[in-house]
């Protein structure tokens, strides 16, 4: 059915044409002015009064229909109207529903496909708000820590118990970046990070079990110690053959039974080396004591002086005034400057090593530098992994394992504190340590 359409401008200006010619006829009959104005307020009246009846209809079933939409009824249309301007507003908020409709299907298909990738991930998931309100949490979450109930205000603090897990999410609070790091709960490890969602003012957080992982780095590791255990006592047997044999050898095979023992004791400092490495992960126990620096870098230059001096290079030790005293793992420390010493010696063939220490902002700064051929900057992010070697061809002439940066960065992180590579070819390397001057659980032992 096709519903006549009338402009309500058109309207206006029609019934302003009837008043006008109305009374224009009223004047024309020659009656009294006062009973033409009487006649004309009345048609007036009646002229308006109809087009604001009509009015109305019309912008009622416009209201109607939008009551009925902002409750939930997204389906309806408005209905075609009598008054043009009103009837385009219904055709445009018409062709607004119909993309309301499309948006809220894509939005619907969305949901449910994020419901069915997230109900089908292992992980444990869940957001709270700023104020700590868990506003949704999938099954995992649930069959760890117990169900919550959305609708009565439920935060994680009541939910989560575990003290480590808190004060991670309580980091979170403090920080806007993405935090990462690793828990263990119920003997079950996890890679705990966050995000924030700082347009709906939440976070979602999210722990990954890593227990797989683990297990394969301890399979590794046992791999590791076992497989050294099984090589020490051939190849310590192999290191004592040799060595009897030197009584009773032509010079024409001595040269070949020194290159048999040189590699032989190269697998056994490889070996010692490896089983250190795994015992300083294995444990993070320190046996902690407070000592005085001075006296602590006088033993350390007394044992490597002779090594450094057997290649005729210099040993400096410079110290500041007044160094505070140190709580640490004295001999763990000790093996730090030796190895890095060492280290220093198989690559610097003139001048020296110096070991310098001060004070900074609370903490003691190390530093070994020499005057070495140095390390090209693309080798010294790696320079700590096991078995790295910056330079292969370089290195074939030198006898270390491998595993002596390793061993030094194992250690300074055991003590909280952090080490730093400079080098560059030709101007020797500089090593920076900063450990802090006390340790939690510190003993009162002082040297």
């Amino acid at each position: 059915m096709i519903i006549k359409k009338v402009s309500l401008s058109l309207l206006v200006i029609l019934s302003f044409a009837f008043l006008l010619v109305s009374g224009f006829i009223l004047m024309l009959i020659n009656i009294p002015i006062w009973l033409s104005a009487i006649i004309i307020i009345l048609i007036a009246v009646l002229v308006a009064g109809n087009i604001i009846v009509f009015w109305k209809k019309q912008l009622s079933l416009l209201l109607q229909t939008a009551l009925q939409v902002s409750k939930g009824k997204h389906t309806l249309r408005f209905p075609e109207l009598q008054i043009k301007e009103l009837n385009a507003l219904s055709k445009e908020l018409n062709i607004m529903l119909e993309k309301l409709d499309k948006t809220i299907h894509h939005l619907a298909i969305h949901r449910e496909e994020l419901r069915l990738v997230l109900s089908s991930i292992d992980d444990i998931l869940w957001s709270q708000n700023l104020a700590g309100k868990l506003e949704w949490a999938n099954q995992p979450f649930i069959n760890l820590f117990g169900n919550i109930e959305t609708g009565n205000n439920t935060y994680y603090w009541e939910v989560i118990r575990d003290p480590v897990l808190l004060s991670f999410i309580k980091d979170c609070e403090l920080s806007i970046d993405k935090l990462m790091k690793e828990i263990a709960i119920d003997n079950h490890y996890y890679l705990f990070s966050s995000t924030h969602n700082d347009v709906a003012k939440r976070r979602v957080f999210i722990l990954q079990n890593i227990d797989e992982i683990r297990q394969v780095e301890q399979m590794k590791k046992d791999f590791v110690v076992n497989l050294a255990h099984e090589l020490r006592t051939p190849l310590t047997a192999i290191s004592g053959f040799a060595e009897a044999m030197e009584e009773n050898i032509n010079d024409a095979n001595r040269k070949y039974l020194k290159i048999i023992q040189n590699h032989t004791q190269r697998l056994i400092y490889l070996i010692s080396d490896l089983e250190e490495l795994i015992r300083l992960e294995r444990t993070e126990f320190l046996e902690l004591q407070e000592i005085n620096l001075v006296t602590f870098l006088a033993n350390i230059a007394l044992i490597l002086t002779p090594m450094v001096e057997e290649k005729g290079l210099y040993l400096k030790i410079e110290l500041d005034d007044n160094l505070p005293r140190l709580v640490c793992d004295p001999f763990k420390l000790e093996q730090v400057f030796i190895n890095l010493v060492q280290n220093s010696l198989r690559y610097t063939t003139t001048g020296g090593i110096t070991i310098r220490c001060k004070l900074a902002d609370k903490e003691a700064n190390f530093e070994v530098s020499d005057t070495g051929m140095g390390i090209d900057n693309i080798h010294l992010p790696r320079i700590f992994e096991r078995f790295y070697v910056a330079d292969p061809a370089r290195n074939k002439t030198q006898s270390g394992t491998g595993l002596g940066l390793a061993i030094v960065k194992h250690i300074v992180q055991l003590h909280k504190g952090r080490i730093t590579v400079q080098s560059e070819p030709g101007k020797g390397t500089i090593f920076s340590i900063l450990l802090p001057l006390t340790q939690p659980n510190q003993l009162d032992n002082n040297d």
